[in-house]
């Protein structure tokens, strides 16, 4: 199986749990932004390994559409890139082509996507799925379904935790070098918009 049939595949899959769990939404929002922000950085980065980058970018999040709902959803969040890893190694273990040290090199990125203390990105191929997922918040709609979580927050408190994120989220982006140009008008609007909201 070529290298293309393989990502077409497992997107295949991903987009079945998706859809099967109510969790379409998700998949538009987050997902496939995501995927092709990965492309897009795989064009700067070439040597890269394509394969290992999108097949982790369409299983990043898997842990989170398999939630049973929105309170669920949220509640894996802290903990989401190892439950994704788990839900991942079983979904590629039924794909044979793949070697065991492909399905490894997978699941780091998918461990190691959130950048975190106890599990930083490291190689090109985790800074890369890493900075994607990150690129996919300035370019689809996650700034702007804070409600859909959290109905009870007010307008202030969602405001404050749109700019965590936003510094959070900037942080990640410079992991790679070329990658802070690709949002940064996004990153000023947001900020600016967010900022004058909190300063009326």
């Amino acid at each position: 199986m070529a290298e293309s049939e393989l990502i077409q595949k497992i997107e295949k899959e991903v987009f079945e749990i998706a859809n099967k769990n109510g969790w379409e939404w998700f998949y538009k929002v987050h997902m496939k932004p995501m995927v092709k922000s990965a492309n897009e950085l795989l064009k700067l980065y070439p040597e890269a390994n394509k394969e290992i980058v999108i097949i982790a970018a369409w299983l990043h999040d898997t842990a989170k559409i398999y939630a049973k709902d929105i309170i669920e959803f949220e509640e894996i969040h802290k903990t989401h890139h190892l439950e994704s890893a788990e839900v991942a190694k079983d979904l590629l273990l039924k794909h044979k082509e793949l070697t065991d040290e492909k399905i490894e090199e997978i699941l780091s990125c998918i461990i190691r996507h959130r950048n975190s203390k106890d599990y930083p990105a490291k190689t090109l191929e985790e800074k890369i799925v890493t900075v994607a997922d990150t690129l996919s918040h300035f370019r689809g709609a996650i700034y702007l379904i804070h409600f859909k979580f959290f109905p009870e927050h007010s307008l202030e408190q969602m405001a404050h935790e749109a700019l965590a994120k936003l510094d959070r989220d900037w942080r990640d982006l410079k992991l790679l070098p070329e990658a802070p140009k690709l949002a940064e008008t996004e990153y000023q609007v947001l900020k600016k918009m967010l900022e004058s909201y909190l300063e009326d």
